[in-house]
């Protein structure tokens, strides 16, 4: 295994687990966070090449290397930036580019794949939900548990986190870089995913969008809701709106290196009232 250096190189992505570098014009490196995810390194690069056979535009990693105390997965992309950079050095372009990320957001949802072959979303959840077992009342438990259980099973793909950081430009074309979270499920969690990321972050952090992408909020909230009606899909579903701060919800208690236990009883408040039918207020 090679040692390479990121000294000086300039950050074109982040992911759940870690920066994207560029190297040089044709050589970019996932570097992770953790120095032992090493076999998580492994299984995204196994889960990039089943994605790819399937269709999916995704970025082959060719290979493996020590990045100071930790590991990075090594992509040739030509002259690669992420698209939410493209999209704030060329404010021109925003429909165009929101198009184009949106016919990508529904070219995933139209690939299916064979029962086990990816995980099941509903089991990813239901995962998210176990580890915040003891943050909330049984009660509230036991009902997103259910409601989490009750979504209908899917066979096609869906990314889990596929906002506009994750995906990276490469001679005029979308690729997908971060596939750690790619599973088989309804598209609402998609939408719940994009949901949290675009709108849930910024409800109590009105500066979240600002801070973390260096966009709007009102961009933000546009980016979420044209994609939705790009896609045929009411952005303001309940069911997209209850997975969506279930997905905030773990991120900000279980996620972050520093979690945000001030926000977690006026989330649990939402969540009530979106399984009691109130909307939010």
């Amino acid at each position: 295994m090679k040692d390479i250096s990121i000294e000086g190189c300039p950050v074109v992505g982040t992911g759940t687990f870690g920066k994207v570098y560029r190297l040089n014009d044709e050589i970019v490196v996932k570097v992770y966070d953790d120095p032992e995810n090493l076999p998580l390194i492994k299984a995204e690069q196994e889960m990039s090449k089943r994605a790819f056979v399937k269709g999916i535009p995704t970025a082959i990693p060719f290979g493996t290397a020590r990045v100071g105390g930790t590991y990075g997965s090594l992509f040739e992309l030509l002259d690669a930036r992420n698209c939410n950079d493209f999209l704030i050095a060329h404010p021109e372009k925003t429909d165009s580019i929101i198009a184009e990320y949106a016919g990508l957001v529904r070219r995933i949802h139209t690939i299916k794949s064979e029962p086990r072959e990816f995980p099941d979303t509903r089991k990813v959840y239901l995962d998210y939900l176990a580890c915040m077992k003891d943050l909330m009342p049984g009660e509230i438990y036991s009902r997103l548990a259910d409601f989490v259980s009750a979504v209908p099973e899917s066979q096609y793909l869906t990314h889990g986190d596929i906002q506009m950081k994750n995906i990276m430009l490469s001679n005029g074309e979308m690729l997908l870089i971060d596939m750690n979270t790619m599973s088989a499920g309804d598209s609402a969690f998609e939408f719940a995913g994009l949901y949290r990321t675009y709108i849930a972050f910024n409800v109590y952090d009105p500066d979240n969008s600002k801070n973390f992408f260096g966009i709007s909020r009102e961009l933000a909230g546009k980016i979420y809701y044209k994609t939705a009606e790009l896609c045929g899909v009411d952005p303001q579903r309940r069911d997209i709106l209850i997975l969506g701060w279930l997905r905030y919800l773990h991120v900000i208690t279980i996620e972050l290196s520093q979690p945000d236990a001030f926000m977690v009883k006026p989330t649990l408040e939402t969540l009530r009232r979106l399984l009691d039918d109130e909307g939010i207020h």
